[in-house]
Order: C-alpha cells, then sequence, then structure tokens
C-alpha cells in the first residue's frame, strides 16, 4: 500500500498492564480484576500507532531493552506497521507501566520507564529523511540523554522546513517545566488541562495564559470528556466531546494527537484538527474500530461545519491497514 506521508515520532515506549477493576484498594489490600491485559504502550509509540492505523509511514525512535519485552516489541510494532529499524536496544529492561482502571474507565498509573531512560543522540541515520512532520513525546525531556536526543531532532526538522508537535506529557507536573521552555515555541503544542495547569499556574481560561508564554504557534488543549479548545495564535475555539460509551481512557490524548497531525498533513483547518483529534480520543475511550467508517459515524453527531470538511478528509486520504 502506497504511503503519503511519513511521520517521524521520538519518544517513549513501554508495555502496559492493564487491571481493570471495581475500586482501588486500601493501602495494603487485594482487589481482583475481571480482566487485565498485556499491550504495547507509551505516548509516542501511541500516536505512532495511530498514525499508522491512518495510513502514514511512521518512524518510531525509542529505547526498548535487551530483554524478551524488548524482542516482542519490535515484532508488534512490525506487526502495527511500523519499522522497528530505529528502536535503540539499551542495557536496560524495557519500560513497564501498570495501569489500574476503574469502574468510570479512569486510569492510575504506576511507571517504571526502563529503557526509556538510555535515549541518547546520535539520531539515527535517515531517521527525518523525506519526513514531513516530527512529533515528539515530552517524557524525553525527563533524563538529560533523551533532552539531548530532542534538541538534535528540533534542530534538524526546524533546519529543514519539518513542522514539529509536542505533547508536553507530565513533565511539568512532575517539576520538570523548564525544559519546556527551552525547546519552545514548536508548531502544534498537545496539552491536557492538568498539564496546562501545571504550566499557567493553575489558571481556567487557557487564552490568556497561551497569549502570555507561548509554547506552541497552535495550542489543542485537551479536556477530555468536555473535548477540546484551539488556539490559533489570535482566536479561541471549544470543540465539544463526541459522547460516547467509556471503557477507559488510557492512551486518548496520544490518539488525539494523531487526529490533529493527520488533518494537518490532509490540509486541515485549525478546527478540523480539533475534531479529527475528539474523533480519534472517542473512538479510543470507547475501544471501536480504528477503521474510516466508525469515524465517519461519529463524524455525523457533530453539527459543526468543519465536520463536513472532516469527512471529505478521511474519504479522501484515509488508507487504514488492513
Amino acid at each position: 500500500m502506497a504511503r503519503e506521508s511519513v511521520v517521524a515520532v521520538l519518544g517513549d515506549l513501554n508495555w502496559d498492564l492493564l487491571f481493570f477493576v471495581p475500586e482501588l484498594p486500601k493501602r495494603g489490600g487485594e482487589t481482583l480484576s475481571a480482566k487485565s491485559q498485556l499491550r504495547l504502550g507509551g505516548a509516542a509509540t501511541n500516536t505512532a500507532r495511530w498514525l499508522a492505523r491512518l495510513g502514514f509511514e511512521v518512524r518510531l525512535l525509542a529505547a526498548v531493552g535487551t530483554d524478551p519485552l524488548g524482542d516482542l516489541a519490535a515484532r508488534e510494532l512490525e506487526k502495527n506497521g511500523i519499522s522497528s529499524r530505529f528502536l535503540r536496544r539499551v542495557p536496560e529492561r524495557t519500560g513497564i507501566c501498570c495501569a489500574i482502571v476503574d469502574e468510570r474507565g479512569e486510569r492510575t498509573l504506576f511507571t517504571g520507564r526502563g529503557a526509556n531512560t538510555l535515549l541518547s543522540p546520535p539520531l539515527p541515520e535517515g531517521f527525518l529523511e523525506g519526513a514531513e512532520w516530527l512529533h515528539i513525546s515530552g517524557y524525553a525531556l525527563l533524563e538529560t540523554g533523551s533532552r539531548r536526543a530532542v534538541e538534535e531532532a528540533l534542530f534538524r526538522a526546524r533546519s529543514r522546513g519539518i513542522p514539529v508537535s509536542l505533547d508536553p506529557g507530565m513533565v511539568a507536573v512532575h517539576g520538570h517545566g523548564a525544559h519546556l521552555d527551552e525547546i519552545s515555541p514548536v508548531d502544534v503544542f498537545l496539552p491536557n488541562e492538568e498539564e496546562a495547569r501545571a504550566l499557567f499556574g493553575g489558571e481556567v481560561l487557557p487564552a490568556s495564559a497561551f497569549a502570555r508564554k507561548k509554547y506552541g504557534e497552535q495550542v489543542f488543549l485537551k479536556h477530555g470528556e468536555r473535548g477540546c479548545f484551539v488556539w490559533d495564535g489570535e482566536n479561541l475555539w471549544h470543540i465539544p466531546a463526541i459522547s460516547v460509551e467509556v471503557r477507559h481512557s488510557l492512551g486518548a490524548g496520544d490518539a488525539f494527537n494523531a487526529g490533529v497531525i493527520a488533518a494537518a498533513l490532509w490540509g486541515g483547518s485549525s478546527l478540523a484538527q480539533g475534531i479529527l483529534g475528539n474523533a480519534l480520543g472517542a473512538l479510543c475511550v470507547a475501544g471501536l474500530p480504528a477503521e474510516p467508517a466508525t469515524v465517519l459515524g461519529l463524524l455525523g453527531k457533530i453539527e459543526l461545519p468543519e465536520a463536513r470538511e472532516v469527512e471529505r478528509l478521511v474519504r479522501a486520504h484515509w488508507r487504514a491497514l488492513g
């Protein structure tokens, strides 16, 4: 299948251990999980997988261990249409995230970053060759080596005119917000509500915060069940969420990122980017099939005229993996 655009993604990869429980146990207690799951995860990896499902050629730069989980990660990426060529194998165990999902679909995370802490420059040969977009997970800013890799990728992307998007992750919440200042602004900034509050001192209204402190030329502020705000440097719009039955919220923001990037590469407007982001986020939380027909069904629920623009983009460009 011919792919129309190349997207380079830099950041984290880990295995997610999901446990679905009615409620969190008290300290020292135990709760039985009616369902559990092991799946490939990490913010950068999740976004990369969604982009591959949309038909893009995706290059993922991440670090895994030389352990069996690292081998399994490489095979899983290939299965999902992502080359394992740019994976770094390092002398550390592959990262693991334990995700506890309650009956409301909300997740609580316990993460061992493992091999992710050893991601470092130089960039692999060919990583940005022919790329039309670079997406960075903010978790790569947590360690000195991976920050240097981010800085090198940003320098090379900017020198080649490649647009850059950044999801800050929880770096500001974990006290590493200064590193975002060092690399800003990017073309597209993709925080969620908790991250934005940490960056902007707890402000509720995002418009004044974005105008005062510029992290991105465009900002897509993710508000979960309330949808998203879109800021283009002059205008602020609110796009309501698409109502679906929530299974769990793990990875929804990463799916949203893929929607924003895809719509941009397909020539969509800022509002179209936010709408497709909301649609893929809804697919993720509901556990619905990642197929054009499913997205078109969700878009049909949106009354905004820009939703028709997104429908045209999906029909014209989405070439889902078989």
